[in-house]
């Protein structure tokens, strides 16, 4: 694989999985904790359990728990605000570790053995 392939797949894996995660994060700003399941669910399932599109749901998912606990530290709730914003972080950091791992998967498929 050329490395415009690869730089025109990463573009793609960018794209498919910050379309999840705007999707998931603004279904949690305007409906629920149901319109994030199902918004989540719907990402997974139309592509195939795409691993790219997984890792922007749960990168989606943490920033609605972010949000949720910022709104509760501001409310008083600080046990709760502070578990729910722990929450996001370990939410958001496997994301990542799942994102840069397809990225490596991607990266490493070009390669050519000398």
């Amino acid at each position: 694989m050329i490395l415009g392939q690869r730089r025109r797949k990463v573009i793609g894996l960018i794209a498919r999985s910050g379309g999840a995660a705007i999707a998931v994060t603004l279904a949690g700003a305007f409906v629920n904790w149901v319109g994030v399941a199902g918004t989540g669910a719907v990402a997974v399932a139309i592509s195939r359990a795409d691993t790219g599109v997984l890792a922007g749901v749960l990168a989606g998912i943490s920033a609605v728990v972010g949000c949720e606990g910022l709104v509760r530290l501001f409310q008083g709730g600080i046990g709760r605000g502070l578990v729910l914003g722990i929450g996001s972080f370990v939410g958001l950091g496997f994301a990542a570790i799942i994102f840069f791992e397809v990225v490596k998967g991607i990266e490493a498929s070009g390669q050519t053995s000398r």
